[in-house]
């Protein structure tokens, strides 16, 4: 420090000048964060943070020391009403730990981190994301159109999964007609073994209905279930699969309203509720219940096979 006050102002700022060359961008940073924590989870998770992290553009290639609160407020604000407060709030969670990474580099220091100030109120109105069940008459609607996208959308319809948990996934995950005596009674069953997101939901078994078995046979002539090769196969899945036969039918919906109709048609037939939260991959409240409430598949496809439309 003592040497510091005896540069001149033009060597103090040349020497500013030079420390700042080796300060990372927010970009950088970004990446660090990403690489280390995000990279190693579901893509839907990494297509979360990088639709958040593109809004943050304007601060992209700013040096981490000389992004201002007011600075970031403003991006903020210009998000309010264009998405909902989830999203800014997951928009708040990347910048925050942006900014750890460059308190865990000695780059800034907690003194410098301002972004728990970040206002992420908004009046954006939620209800234009809620998700809403397709009803009966839509489904038959699906059922007797007969297109392959209509069969696909009846696919996610009658298994629950999430949109990503069957994109690109391998022919050996699908047993079809198979014998199975978990439960003392032999019986030719079908289900799918998938899953992603959460420890509960991964690598569970998914029972076939009858009503798709014959879709899904169609539909694994290839070696893999849905080949789409491009960097983001939900993207493309949901732009010339679901949004265009969406359109065609005039239906109003989401991609994920297929796992929320397999929630309403599972509580309208009366399936027994843990093995419907089985199927979906839901951790269940009572432990006592997701120890000992065990997955027997034939259980499973002869639960599925309640559901009547």
């Amino acid at each position: 420090e003592k040497e510091i006050e005896t540069l001149s102002p033009n060597a103090y700022a040349e020497l500013i000048k030079q420390r700042n060359k080796n300060i990372p961008t927010f970009e950088q940073l970004y990446y660090k964060f990403y690489n280390d924590r995000i990279d190693k989870l579901s893509n839907s998770t990494k297509r979360r943070y990088n639709a958040n992290y593109k809004r943050l553009m304007k601060i992209h290639n700013k040096k981490i020391n000389q992004i201002s609160l007011n600075e970031l407020q403003n991006i903020f604000d210009e998000n309010k009403d264009k998405v909902s407060k989830d999203s800014l709030m997951n928009m708040k969670i990347l910048v925050q730990k942006t900014f750890e990474r460059g308190i865990m580099e000695g780059i800034i220091t907690q003194n410098d981190n301002l972004t728990k100030y970040i206002n992420v109120d908004t009046n954006y109105k939620k209800i234009n994301f809620e998700h809403k069940s397709f009803d009966i008459s839509e489904i038959k609607r699906l059922i007797k159109d007969g297109s392959p996208n209509a069969k696909l959308i009846l696919i996610y319809i009658f298994t629950g999964t999430r949109p990503s948990e069957l994109l690109n996934l391998s022919k050996d995950r699908f047993h079809i007609d198979e014998q199975c005596n978990d439960d003392g009674k032999t019986k030719t069953v079908s289900y799918i073994v998938t899953g992603s997101k959460t420890e509960a939901g991964k690598d569970r078994i998914i029972p076939i209905h009858d009503l798709i078995k014959p879709y899904i046979k169609e539909m694994l002539k290839g070696d893999v279930f849905m080949p789409i090769s491009a960097k983001d196969p939900y993207k493309v899945y949901k732009r010339d699969f679901f949004d265009i036969t969406m359109k065609r039918l005039n239906m109003k919906h989401l991609p994920h309203d297929t796992r929320h109709t397999f929630g309403t048609l599972a509580t309208v037939n009366n399936l027994d509720v843990y093995m419907t939260k089985k199927i979906l991959g839901h951790k269940f409240q009572d432990l006592t219940k997701d120890v000992y409430t065990h997955t027997l598949i034939n259980r499973l496809y002869d639960e599925i096979q309640k559901i009547k439309v």
